[in-house]
């Protein structure tokens, strides 16, 4: 190809995203390439390195999706580790635990809330209930705990969600990590048929 244009580069990445979505092969983006470059009067060689800029595309795409997700996962198990940690923690201190205890628990509900919004969790702060020293009751330490229940009930479903798009998205990557050796391989044993026909 002799230059790309910026016409170019909105069809590799549009396709590129489209080939993650639809788990496009090699010979399904090179059809897509070669349907493209009728319009643009393309030769084959510019479709082949069409292809490769798509899957390359299509590749970085699934990594960076991967890591997103792989981190996402990373906040949930801290999530839940921090919950197991409060319920533990409430088991314990349940004859005298005060309205600080409920300061770090409704920080650590927020916190657990921020993540199923898929927010940030560490963007909650910390707010003081004011300067209540009375003991909580057994309903209120119970509802608590029941809570804390909930919410890793619900951390785990995520989890698993989370885990399946990872997964999936390291199949994609693989995939198109696949198409791209395919593509190089034919860029390689083009190249030596041609030294071939030069000697």
């Amino acid at each position: 190809m002799a230059t790309i244009n910026p016409r170019h580069v909105a069809w590799v990445k549009s396709t590129a995203k489209t080939a993650n979505e639809k788990n496009m092969t090699d010979a399904d983006v090179k059809t897509e390439a070669t349907n493209w470059a009728v319009l643009g009067n393309l030769n084959s060689g510019d479709i082949e390195a069409l292809c490769f800029l798509v899957m390359m595309q299509a590749s970085k795409s699934s990594q960076e999706d991967l890591k997103a997700i792989m981190a996402k996962v990373k906040a949930i198990n801290n999530q839940k580790q921090e919950l197991r940690d409060m319920q533990s923690k409430m088991r314990e201190e349940q004859q005298s635990m005060r309205s600080a205890m409920l300061d770090s628990f409704k920080l650590l509900r927020n916190k657990t809330i921020a993540l199923q919004n898929h927010q940030n969790p560490d963007t909650v702060k910390f707010i003081r209930s004011g300067i209540v020293r009375k003991q909580l009751s057994k309903t209120d330490i119970g509802a608590m705990i029941e809570q804390t229940k909930n919410d890793l009930n619900s951390m785990n479903e995520m989890r698993e969600l989370d885990q399946t798009r990872m997964q999936m998205y390291m199949d994609r990557r693989d995939k198109a990590i696949e198409a791209l050796s395919n593509f190089m391989k034919k860029f390689s044993d083009s190249q030596e048929n041609i030294i071939k026909n030069l000697k």
